[in-house]
């Protein structure tokens, strides 16, 4: 355990079980995630203590680990996934994940963490290859920088997390280069989509008005993320007055029955033709 973001030296050992449990730093979570300014945000996150899941460590850094714990974080984060709107609800989407143990609110309400056990301590960088790997596939960008078995893991309140205390182990392991190269082509298309209905919703630019073009534009999406991208979808068809939620539910569905024939390549047709480009 470190007493803030900002210590190198631990200030103690705390059982992770408990650590998750506590309702110690409830008052402190609320206040944050109800603060509107996000300078004030960072610096009521940075001074919350934390604590590095992965082990025990003389100072916090790779050769300062003492004893690994066979647990392994993941973060995701709100920011890399806009099209994500509610995150109490996903927490439980990963439950058929191998060696998940725990998925929870992080400290801002604006993201998970999830906890793995996994097989093999000293391959901890492959097996997080692996899932960041499961979760591309998933259509959630996860924060790579969690690689490192010292990350830090501030903090938190959720009042109901995901916990599986009997869970078994994550085995599949991934090279990094391989890793690199299977979620660079999945984080270049999500970026781009991101970026542009960012700035369709930022606009309210309607490039769906017409049947014709909204069909397309869902199986264009269908085609790359899946059910994944059924919130990109309802994004986008909102800024249309005929919008209406089930409506859009039931199209995307016919959508991603019949996008076998098609490209994410449509979609970015149709938005350049309405000069809207990716950064």
């Amino acid at each position: 355990m470190f007493g803030n973001y900002s210590d190198t030296i631990p200030i103690g050992e705390v059982s992770i079980g408990e650590w998750l449990r506590t309702f110690q730093f409830r008052s402190e979570i609320e206040a944050l995630r109800k603060e509107p300014d996000e300078t004030i945000r960072r610096v009521l996150k940075s001074a919350l203590p934390c604590i590095t899941p992965s082990g025990v460590f003389a100072r916090r850094s790779k050769s300062g680990l003492k004893v690994h714990s066979g647990i392994l974080c993941i973060d995701i984060d709100g920011k890399d996934n806009p099209q994500i709107s509610d995150f109490g609800e996903l927490k439980r989407s990963f439950v058929d994940m191998e060696g998940l143990c725990y998925s929870g609110l992080s400290a801002s309400g604006n993201g998970l963490f999830l906890l793995f056990r996994i097989e093999n301590t000293e391959k901890h960088e492959g097996h997080f290859n692996s899932l960041i790997i499961e979760l591309s596939e998933r259509g959630i960008a996860a924060d790579r920088s969690c690689s490192d078995v010292s990350r830090l893991r501030g903090a938190s309140y959720d009042p109901t997390p995901y916990f599986n205390e009997s869970a078994g182990v994550y085995e599949k392991l991934t090279e990094p280069t391989k890793a690199a190269q299977m979620c660079d082509k999945f984080d270049l298309t999500f970026h781009r989509v991101r970026s542009i209905v960012v700035k369709i919703v930022e606009s309210g630019e309607n490039i769906a008005d017409d049947y014709q073009s909204w069909f397309a534009i869902g199986r264009s999406i269908a085609s790359e993320f899946g059910e994944d991208g059924r919130d990109w979808y309802h994004l986008i068809s909102r800024q249309s007055k005929k919008y209406r939620r089930s409506e859009c539910d039931n199209q995307y569905s016919r959508c991603l029955s019949s996008c076998d024939r098609t490209s994410i390549s449509t979609f970015f047709g149709i938005c350049k033709f309405y000069g809207l480009y990716s950064k």
